[in-house]
């Protein structure tokens, strides 16, 4: 992975996890929602592990946002 790709992971990640919190949300039942394990949102959250363009746009709908916004760092 290049430089750019691991920035745009990492920014993702801490989009997910603040739209997590604030939505108050645990992982679990994010993840129950999402139809996932607790363990991936953790793995998605720490960095650890990449997220799917259709993982990505799932939790876009869940939260009601454009998923173009999940690059943006806030």
């Amino acid at each position: 992975m290049n430089n750019q790709e691991a920035k745009y992971h990492g920014i993702i990640a801490e989009n997910i996890r603040k739209l997590r919190l604030q939505s108050r949300l645990s992982q679990e039942a994010m993840a129950e929602k999402l139809s996932c394990s607790r363990e991936f949102i953790s793995r998605v959250e720490n960095k650890k592990e990449k997220i799917s363009l259709s993982m990505l746009l799932k939790i876009a709908s869940l939260f009601e946002i454009n998923p173009s916004s999940m690059f943006t760092q806030s």
